[in-house]
């Protein structure tokens, strides 16, 4: 444990200096409300819930640049007479980015990408239980405002649309996000 500290604290102390000198490069964080969508035969459950997410990526031009990011949609749940049904959605994605800038400070953004979710599902009933998880590659869309507060701070508001993350005809599970943030440009 203690030579994982060291190794991280000189990590650290190699990647500060690097850092100052990766113009172009960002890192954010968002939370917001993710919003999961189940479907079964004769049962459907939609559930809001907070969601977050960590992303980094680099600026190729004031207009194209690439996000990679980690988003956790929280949990949806549905209790009824003693038994549930939970789903616990997690997604890494890959983007390709537009910036349209309206002004110096507020610009208008999409991406449009792959992602590779992992779906957690829980149910539990009467002498019954179940615990089935499911990676799935999809397509993530989303649109976005950005207001740049000065040279390497600006905060983000966007929705992300990530399909249908879980299918195992005849259930599917779609999730997506509503969100704000801040990121950080180097």
């Amino acid at each position: 444990m203690k030579q994982q500290f060291i190794a991280a604290l000189i990590g650290a102390a190699i990647a500060f200096p690097v850092a100052a000198q990766a113009e172009g490069y960002f890192v954010g964080g968002n939370v917001g409300r993710s919003e999961q969508k189940l479907n079964a035969p004769g049962f459907s459950l939609k559930d809001n819930g907070t969601g977050f997410k960590l992303n980094g990526g680099y600026q190729f031009t004031a207009n194209y640049g690439v996000e990679v990011a980690y988003v956790n949609f929280g949990k949806a749940e549905i209790n009824n007479g003693g038994g549930y049904i939970k789903s616990e959605p997690q997604t890494v994605f890959v983007a390709a980015t537009g910036t349209l800038p309206l002004n110096n400070e507020f610009s208008l953004f999409g991406k449009v990408g792959i992602a590779q979710n992992h779906v957690k599902v829980t149910a539990r009933a009467a002498g019954f239980y179940s615990s089935e998880s499911e990676n799935r590659t999809t397509a993530v869309f989303g649109i976005g405002a950005a207001y740049q507060l000065n040279k390497n701070v600006s905060f983000v508001a966007e929705y992300e649309n990530f399909g249908k993350i879980a299918k195992d005809e005849p259930v599917s599970l779609k999730a997506d996000m509503l969100s704000v943030g801040v990121r950080y440009s180097f």
